[in-house]
């Protein structure tokens, strides 16, 4: 049988937008030199997917020293995503009951009050967090018939900050919510015996350089914190980075914290209301050492751009 050569401006046509898509994911790596570059990074399974795809379409076409190329590139974007689908080995016994703790971005204009309320009365998580949340939020989950007392972190001309529903006996205090502050809030609880501080945080989104300067700041706050906390510590929120974001591989590395996504696979939060093919996961549930992920889960749609994350971890111990 013969095979026909695909003309030479025709597979052009392939070999050229798949070379873009390999350089744009190569810079990617370099997130920490540009910041279009670390935004380019949130999108590390997509240039998988597509380069591989492409590779296989210039083998058809013939062109096989750019295919192995541009699948060669692929496969070293895949491999940095593949460890998200493996389970991380923890040893240690667990002590007690199980710490839940729930993220959700509720989007300042989302006004699904009730069904929110109904999911946490649900779920029933010991902790939650609640960013862009507005007084009108604010006054929805006080008249609401929770088992939690409820704490903002906005401060007064805000329009919203991360409110938090905690124990009765947790401590809590704000960082701030200003474009240039923290933006973070803690809480200081009691398990089993052991002090357990929790952060939660939203970043801004890095839509400009120096809202990604400032968001780079932010996270930089909450390795900070983790790292100077004494015993274990947890970090929640919408973090507005991917796991392949310069920035959140610094807060990981240096702070000691592990990524409760692992084992998971991509989770991807948001936008909840797009196709899933161009969703990104940015909405994080971290841990230092003495925990372990029992389960993790993404909530139902409810009327915001994000979906809620719930994790359950138990405290172990070597």
């Amino acid at each position: 049988m013969i095979t026909r050569r695909v003309p030479r401006w025709t597979s052009l046509l392939l070999v050229l937008p798949a070379l873009a898509v390999a350089a744009w994911s190569v810079l990617s790596f370099f997130g920490e030199l540009w910041w279009t570059f670390d935004l380019a990074a949130n999108f590390r399974p997509h240039f998988a997917v597509a380069l591989v795809v492409m590779a296989l379409f210039l083998v058809l076409a013939g062109r096989r020293r750019s295919a192995f190329i541009i699948g060669l590139v692929g496969l070293v974007n895949a491999a940095v995503v593949v460890p998200l689908f493996i389970a991380p080995s923890v040893s240690g016994e667990p002590i007690g009951e199980t710490l839940s703790v729930m993220t959700f971005n509720v989007n300042g204009l989302n006004d699904t009050y009730d069904d929110v309320v109904a999911y946490i009365a649900a779920e029933q998580p010991d902790v939650v967090f609640l960013h862009e949340a507005t007084f009108l939020w604010e006054d929805a989950l006080n008249a609401a018939d929770l088992p939690y007392r409820v704490e903002t972190g906005r401060v007064e001309p805000l329009d919203f900050g991360t409110m938090a529903l905690i124990p009765q006996t947790a401590e809590f205090r704000t960082f701030g919510f200003a474009t240039s502050a923290p933006r973070a809030v803690e809480v200081v609880l009691d398990v089993e015996g052991n002090e357990v501080r929790i952060l939660g945080s939203h970043p801004l989104s890095p839509s400009t350089e120096e809202r990604a300067r400032l968001r780079d700041a932010q996270l930089g706050f909450a390795r900070d914190w983790s790292a100077e906390s004494v015993g274990r510590t947890i970090v929640a929120g919408d973090l507005n980075a991917t796991p392949w974001s310069s920035s959140f591989r610094r807060l990981i590395a240096n702070a000691g914290l592990h990524n409760s996504q692992r084992g998971y696979g991509l989770e991807l939060t948001f936008p909840s209301d797009a196709s899933p093919i161009v969703r990104v996961s940015i909405d994080h549930v971290l841990h230092s050492d003495g925990f372990r992920v029992v389960d993790r889960r993404l909530g139902p749609a409810l009327g915001s751009d994000h979906f809620p994350v719930v994790v359950d971890l138990a405290l172990v111990v070597p």
